[in-house]
């Protein structure tokens, strides 16, 4: 979720990618990052937060344990290296369907590196604005290979890795602010927590039994954050390794779940009562909204969440390959 996040995974990410790139450059390759990552969160304690103040706070813990954390990360490095001939199935979309995947989607679709919510409808009108004078120039052609399309977002990560330097586009930000993107673009990766869909559902269904005036005051990030917290850690990269461990907290610990659900939707609650924090990346979750406004604008009032964006690009992208003008000109390309 956007703003609910494991905070140990940027500092694992980092102690990860450290002691990857110590290793020679034959060894490297045996290593798939996300394993790695994934691996080490599963033997430390969990550090889920939901909003701002809490991000500091559980940052203070984190480097707190960084000892733990190099010594779990060296583990990982001896328990997850790769078989190339083994090429496990990957998540599924909906595993990852989040808004910082919609946007790392759509920065490959766009060749643009380090895209931020703030540049989407800029990206956009200049992709298309490229695409429909290709067409007009008769210098375009369909990026179907031998074999046809091998879905969207392999084809773009293909195209992306072809570009040279010369054409890729890149978001100037203050470094601050990119730092903060960078870490909300952990979110993107090829990982998953096994149960916070499950604690999603059970969430959403014991909100029924709520009166509503206490609903106002009990948010999903919250119930999420404190849930994750008291439940073991279970990451997964493939589909495979997620359906065992789903499996495994189906026998093992499906009924405490739905109690700390509960137990933490009242705790959530009563915490509210005294004070409302700003959720975790309020100011990029604001950013995107405006965005998703003007991308909106941009196609005419269609409907465009995070959730779609990828559909609405797509579709955007077919129509100006074809040679059609599905968007809101600025004036001075008309």
């Amino acid at each position: 979720m956007e703003s609910c996040r494991n905070v140990l995974l940027e500092f694992v990410y980092r102690e990860a990618n450290a002691q990857i790139q110590s290793l020679g450059s034959g060894i490297r390759d045996k290593y798939n990052l996300d394993e790695v990552i994934a691996y080490a969160l599963n033997r430390l304690p969990p550090m889920f937060a939901s909003t701002d103040a809490g991000l500091q706070t559980k940052r203070q813990e984190c480097m707190a344990i960084q000892g733990d954390i190099t010594k779990a990360t060296r583990q990982a490095l001896i328990g997850v290296r790769r078989d190339l001939l083994r090429q496990p199935q990957p998540l599924d979309a909906i595993e990852l369907a989040n808004a910082p995947y919609a946007l790392l989607d759509a920065q490959e679709s766009f060749c643009w590196t380090n895209l931020m919510w703030c540049d989407l409808p800029k990206a956009l009108e200049e992709n298309l604005e490229s695409a429909i004078a290709k067409y007009n120039s008769g210098n375009f052609s369909p990026s179907v290979g031998k074999y046809g399309s091998l879905g969207r977002r392999q084809m773009n990560s293909q195209m992306y890795l072809g570009k040279t330097a010369s054409t890729q586009k890149c978001s100037v930000a203050p470094e601050s602010k990119q730092k903060e993107y960078d870490v909300y673009m952990m979110e993107s990766h090829q990982l998953v927590h096994s149960l916070e869909r499950l604690v999603i559902r059970m969430a959403q269904t014991r909100a029924k039994s709520f009166p509503q005036s206490d609903l106002r005051f009990i948010r999903l990030e919250d119930v999420l954050a404190r849930t994750l917290n008291r439940l073991p850690p279970l990451y997964a990269t493939s589909a495979k390794g997620i359906g065992h461990l789903r499996y495994y907290a189906q026998m093992n610990i499906g009924s405490e779940v739905a109690i700390i659900v509960h137990e933490s939707m009242i705790e959530a609650r009563n915490a509210s009562y005294q004070r409302i924090d700003p959720l975790m990346f309020s100011k990029i979750r604001y950013e995107r909204e405006q965005a998703l406004v003007k991308v909106s604008k941009l196609l005419f009032d269609k409907p465009v969440t995070w959730q779609n964006l990828s559909e609405v690009i797509s579709k955007s992208q077919e129509l100006a390959k074809s040679g059609k003008v599905g968007w809101a000109r600025s004036s001075n390309k008309k």
